[in-house]
């Protein structure tokens, strides 16, 4: 199961950096206006998820063996992705939480 989030969260990085690159060349081009101004407001934290889930399943996945999943590998490794993510998110919300 988590080789199959692996490869969810690979695919959503990919695609969601992909558009995030665009969206700059268009903005920076002054294409299309502010939708990819928009978009890049918008889509910030799904690709900060997937980028969090991406790089941590690859770290997980990369250290563990497949025959035994390791809790204590998964908690090192997932508390301070978490807290990264938390972070990002306060972050993102600071002008509407404060």
């Amino acid at each position: 199961m988590l080789r199959d989030l692996y490869k969810i969260s690979a695919t959503l990085f990919y695609i969601l950096g992909t558009s995030f690159f665009i969206a700059y060349i268009l903005y920076a081009n002054l294409i299309l206006g502010l939708w990819p101004s928009w978009w890049m407001q918008v889509a910030d934290l799904p690709l900060i998820l997937s980028a969090i889930l991406y790089g941590g399943l690859s770290l997980y996945l990369s250290i563990s063996k497949t025959e035994k999943p390791s809790t204590v590998a998964a908690v090192i490794i997932g508390v301070p992705l978490t807290a990264l993510f938390i972070f990002l998110l306060l972050l993102n919300f600071w002008n509407v939480i404060f």
